[in-house]
Order: C-alpha cells, then sequence, then structure tokens
C-alpha cells in the first residue's frame, strides 16, 4: 500500500494541525503512512474514571484517532475517512503515569471502506486493549 502525493500533503497537514480533542486528551501523533500509523501518550488524573483507572473513552479516542490515520494513508485521492464501525475489547485496566502507545495498521483496503486492526500496550509493552474498525472513504467537499 503506498500513500500518494496527494493524501501525503494532506496527512502532513492533518499531523501539524490542532485538534482541540486530541489536545485536550494529551494524544501525539508518532508516524503515519503506507497504511500505518502510531499515536501515545501520557496517562493524567484527567484521563481517570473511578477507582483510578483510565476512562474507556479515552481508550477508544486513541485507538479510534490511529485508526483513522492508518486508513487516510491509503484512501483514494480527494477523499478523507470517518468511522462507521469501531469494536474494540479492554485486556488490563490502565493508571496515571502510564505511557500509552497506539499502533494501527490497515488489514484491506477497499474502493470505499477500509478495515483497519490497533493496538494500545503500555511502555512495558503489555497490550490494554485491541480494535477493529471499519474507516469509510468520503469526498473531500
Amino acid at each position: 500500500m503506498s500513500t500518494t502525493p496527494q493524501n501525503f500533503d494532506w496527512l502532513h497537514a492533518a499531523l501539524q494541525r490542532e485538534v482541540p480533542f486530541l489536545e485536550h486528551l494529551d494524544i501525539r501523533p508518532l508516524s503515519a503512512g503506507g497504511g500505518k500509523a502510531a499515536f501515545e501518550m501520557e496517562v493524567g488524573d484527567v484521563h481517570l474514571r473511578t477507582l483510578g483507572m483510565v476512562h474507556g473513552g479515552v481508550t477508544a479516542s486513541l485507538l479510534d484517532t490511529a485508526v483513522g490515520f492508518a486508513a487516510i494513508t491509503v484512501a483514494p485521492p480527494g477523499h478523507h475517512v470517518v468511522t462507521v464501525q469501531l469494536n474494540m475489547n479492554f485486556t488490563r485496566p490502565l493508571q496515571a503515569g502510564e505511557t500509552l502507545r497506539a499502533t494501527a495498521e490497515v488489514l484491506h483496503a477497499g474502493k470505499r471502506t477500509a478495515v483497519v486492526q490497533a493496538e494500545v500496550r503500555t511502555a512495558a509493552g503489555e497490550l490494554a486493549a485491541v480494535a477493529t474498525a471499519t474507516m469509510m472513504y468520503l469526498p473531500m467537499p
């Protein structure tokens, strides 16, 4: 899978732009290209629910971001992507102070959709969550 120059320009701009929600969660891009993407975040108190665990929505947002950026690297020129399905499983609770890394890879890129798998691991390499997603390509306005 290759990244077209048009998509690369869009991707580069997307990685550089301000996304208030991702900034609020402190989700940072590490890489994206060739059907893959990686993002990272540090868990702070603002990310916690009761019992001192990370809220599931934070993990879902980290995964959704990674699958979206992986999919955009293989989208047809002039298209962006939206999530139409995200299925995830949590494998361990996460705590404040942990560094999380989400990695995603496109398994199938069709004419209108892409299927992407992703995982979140701690800095120690422990699996925390896995996901599969279906992303739809939409023409840019």
